[in-house]
């Protein structure tokens, strides 16, 4: 007999869309992915894309409840859906149905938190997996815009967001620093720019070793990129462990295989453990919250 299908999940970000078939255990029944994300889609066309996805899936006798995470509830998504407040677990991540497509979409608001001075962070989709991980402590989402997060007794209540990744990709193809840099990974130079990065206090004035550095052949121009990659994040890694009053024994990572090993060894470079959180966490996130929206058939 073949498994029941409970839940259609939706991971729709800003460069891809992937969906899982979940069963009524949570479990992933099937997943598949385009680069459906929401920069791509032109002319509002997100109702194709998802056709495009999931027409088998669709086309079931009864189709289950669909629920969604990511980007496609921004302002520059299907349709927006307001950012929740802290502190904020499964419980609180209730899903808003959408009626504009062939079947309701159940989607997961994003939340916002303003720091001590007032001025606000927001976060889409990054919720989602840490609801898929079920555990108090500290998360840390490496990328364009990496998060910091913590969570205590099952909810987030503080995050804090870093442009290391995007900072990195416009300082080296954009500024001076990136006329000496060529492709190329230097793992000596990297845990140079960790050191850097974490011990200075002058992260504005620290950029230019990246250039002068290799201009006296203190590093190989080969590893000016991974020198000045490892310098953002290891300031991202003070910045963020002067935020927070106290550190867990651990940070657990979620991301991309190759960038999440690039910060677990910048942690261990700074003292700091690490591990790195099991894939599939988003659906897990997905069915956790459908359930305690009461989403899922008892």
């Amino acid at each position: 007999m073949p498994p029941k299908v409970a839940l259609i999940g939706l991971d729709w970000g800003t460069t891809s869309l992937r969906g899982y078939l979940l069963g009524t255990g949570g479990e992933v029944l099937a997943k598949r992915s385009e680069n459906f994300g929401i920069l791509n889609i032109e002319n509002g066309e997100f109702a194709a894309a998802l056709r495009h996805l999931a027409a088998d899936w669709l086309q079931t006798v009864t189709v289950p409840p669909i629920i969604a995470s990511g980007m496609i509830g921004s302002r520059q998504g299907w349709w927006e859906v307001p950012y929740g407040d802290l502190p904020a677990g499964p419980e609180q991540l209730s899903p808003l149905c959408f009626d504009g497509f062939d079947y309701p979409i159940h989607m997961i608001p994003g939340l916002t938190f303003r720091n001590a001075d007032g001025i606000p962070d927001v976060m889409r989709g990054e919720e989602t997996q840490i609801a898929g991980m079920d555990a108090d402590g500290v998360y840390l989402l490496p990328g364009s815009h990496s998060k910091w997060v913590l969570v205590a007794d099952g909810r987030i209540t503080w995050f804090a967001t870093f442009m290391t990744g995007e900072l990195f990709a416009a300082l080296k193809d954009h500024t001076i620093l990136g006329r000496m840099m060529v492709d190329g990974r230097d793992g000596d130079a990297f845990l140079r720019g960790v050191g850097v990065g974490h011990g200075t206090r002058a992260a504005l004035q620290s950029l230019f070793s990246a250039r002068t550095l290799a201009l006296f052949d203190d590093i190989p121009v080969g590893g000016a990129a991974s020198y000045l990659s490892g310098l953002l994040i290891g300031a991202e890694i003070a910045e963020a462990r002067a935020l927070l009053d106290k550190l867990p024994p651990k940070v657990t990572i979620i991301g991309a295989a190759e960038l999440a090993k690039d910060y677990q060894t910048a942690l261990s470079h700074c003292g700091l453990e690490s591990m790195l959180a099991p894939h599939g966490i988003v659906a897990r996130g997905h069915w956790r919250i459908a359930r305690a929206a009461g989403l899922l058939a008892p």
